[in-house]
């Protein structure tokens, strides 16, 4: 099966070399075998990068529902300023008039004051 290899160098005292039919087969299983072995590794990379994709996935999800979520708490609190700035421009309105009344009302009873008010 194996022969010793008629050239051989001077510090090698056994150095074996297969046939040529039976040589080949055996690098070709060694190369399959290294093959599988880069497979495994590339397989377990892609796993990895799936698991990391998965776990990104559910993190964005989780990011995307607190969005939601904020954005509707942001839709309600701009529905009440808006309600609130109605209320105060109406407030607004009411204290001006309210004032003019005022103010009216004090010249009528000044008005009054004075034609009342003795004249000697």
């Amino acid at each position: 099966f194996c022969k010793k290899l008629p050239n051989c160098l001077p510090n090698s005292l056994y150095h074996f070399r297969f046939p040529p039919e039976t040589e080949g087969k055996f690098l070709k299983q060694k190369i399959i075998k290294e093959q599988d072995t880069g497979f495994d590794a590339i397989s377990s990379i892609v796993s990895c990068q799936k698991q990391m994709g998965q776990e990104i996935g559910n993190e964005l999800d989780g990011q995307n529902e607190i969005i939601n979520s904020f954005a509707n708490l942001l839709e309600n609190t701009d529905e009440k300023l808006c309600t609130e700035t109605r209320h105060l421009n109406m407030v607004d309105r009411n204290s001006t008039s309210c004032r003019i009344i005022m103010v009216i009302w004090l010249l009528l009873m000044a008005t009054v004051a004075i034609a009342v008010w003795p004249t000697n």
